[in-house]
């Protein structure tokens, strides 16, 4: 199996304005990246690299993020704000991929991770350098724990990496820890589809569907 295009695992965390520091928000609005954490997947799903980058937000870090993730406020003084830590993860998958349009990210969720980025980009004026063009890997989870068998309401990164027996290498709610895992779940979940449910054909034909049946 071969894609088209390079694959970006990408995992966010971020800030949130709440009433009462101590305890969980009414509403999580997710201003501020603090964390962000990258795993490139080539177009044979082999991982290539990782990046990861703690980033200084222009807001508190409050007790109940840092309970989530582990990051405290001490951690990201000093660190560069996001307008820094952009151009040097795009510098990072240009090293690596010829050209960035045709990256595609892939996200826990893509309702939280690429409008928060988008919304960076846009905080400090910077063009959005990648395509359109996003996958939801919880998506491709649901799929694979329907088409399993299992349980398709606890679709978490920890639940699904358990189900399959994918061990995290890190704190989960640490962006890279989250990241690698979520692309060790992608890469389990197209080796799945493509052992399991298409014949064998010629390399860059499209293959024969085939379904097995049980006889009573």
């Amino acid at each position: 199996m071969r894609l088209n295009n390079e694959l970006i695992v990408l995992d966010l965390e971020a800030t949130s304005n709440q009433e009462d520091a101590a305890e969980k928000p009414a509403v999580q609005t997710n201003n501020f990246i603090i964390e962000i954490g990258a795993a490139l997947l080539d177009r044979d799903l082999q991982l290539v690299d990782t990046f990861q980058s703690l980033v200084r937000p222009e807001e508190p870090i409050t007790p109940f993020i840092t309970q989530i993730t582990s990051i405290t406020p001490e951690m990201c003084e000093g660190q560069p704000l996001w307008k820094e830590v952009a151009p040097a993860f795009e510098a990072w998958i240009m090293s690596h991929c010829d050209n960035i349009k045709r990256v595609r990210l892939c996200a826990w969720g893509t309702y939280f991770d690429i409008p928060l980025l988008r919304r960076a980009y846009g905080r400090y004026e910077r063009p959005f350098p990648f395509s359109g063009t996003c996958f939801d890997v919880k998506t491709f989870a649901l799929m694979w724990t329907a088409l399993s068998g299992r349980r398709t309401d606890k679709l978490g990164v920890e639940t699904v990496a358990s189900m399959m027996g994918v061990q995290p290498e890190g704190r989960y709610h640490r962006a890279l820890t989250d990241a690698v895992t979520e692309a060790k779940i992608l890469q389990r979940i197209f080796a799945d589809l493509e052992g399991g449910f298409f014949a064998p054909g010629p390399p860059g034909k499209p293959r024969p569907h085939f379904r097995i049946e049980q006889i009573s």
